[in-house]
């Protein structure tokens, strides 16, 4: 109900010749969590009209195929819809598969380089051959092991811009800094025995004990 009272609202701004002609108008942010289970049929025809009255639509799912549960084409209306998709981690190969489609591909060079195989009395090894040759090869920018591999706080962002077209990046969200365990004190851990509290930096050694002795070691001032 919540939903059809949504739609009928941005429909009203959207056939209203007064609305459409406003200059200004205040941007109608709708923010919907787990859209899948409450999504139906016609609900999809909303997103193509919202960008008129300036209505902003921001969803989240778990993964594509849970839209299935509403229809296929509902699934293709809702996943073109937006200008701007962020995926996290995840192991669902429909949606990391459309995520790296809709990435789109792009032109790459290839490199081959030849080897020579040795044998000798059984012990097999290659050496790097002069000759090497290379090719272009097209390529999604969206990789499938970094799509299923994303840490916490990280994702993939599709975003569409007016000049440059389709961009794809990666973001890494950090926690703030006053966020800390309840109850947790961190604890440091003791020097090592053979540190040098007079050192600076890196501590390194020589291997030649001619050339330790010419150069001092560094101490605080």
């Amino acid at each position: 109900m919540m939903l059809q009272n949504l739609q009928l609202v941005v429909g009203k701004r959207y056939e209203t010749e007064t609305e459409r002609k406003r200059r200004n108008k205040p941007l109608f942010s709708v923010v919907m969590d787990e859209f899948a289970p409450f999504g139906y049929r016609n609900f999809a025809q909303i997103l193509n009209t919202a960008r008129g009255t300036n209505t902003a639509f921001l969803f989240s799912l778990q993964s594509l195929p849970q839209l299935l549960e509403v229809g296929k084409g509902f699934q293709q209306d809702v996943s073109s819809a937006p200008g701007t998709t962020m995926l996290m981690q995840t192991r669902d190969e429909e949606t990391a598969k459309y995520f790296k489609q809709a990435s789109s591909q792009v032109p790459v060079q290839k490199r081959t380089q030849q080897l020579w195989r040795k044998d000798f009395l059984g012990f097999e090894s290659y050496d790097k051959a002069l000759g090497a040759s290379e090719r272009e090869q097209l390529e999604f920018r969206a990789l499938d092991h970094h799509i299923k591999n994303l840490g916490k706080g990280k994702m993939e962002i599709l975003m569409t811009d007016p000049v440059q077209g389709t961009l794809h990046g990666r973001l890494h969200v950090r926690p703030p800094s006053d966020v800390r365990v309840p109850l947790f004190e961190p604890t440091l851990l003791p020097k090592l025995a053979s540190s040098r509290e007079e050192s600076e930096g890196a501590n390194l050694r020589f291997k030649d004990q001619k050339l330790a002795a010419m150069v001092p070691f560094p101490r605080r001032r």
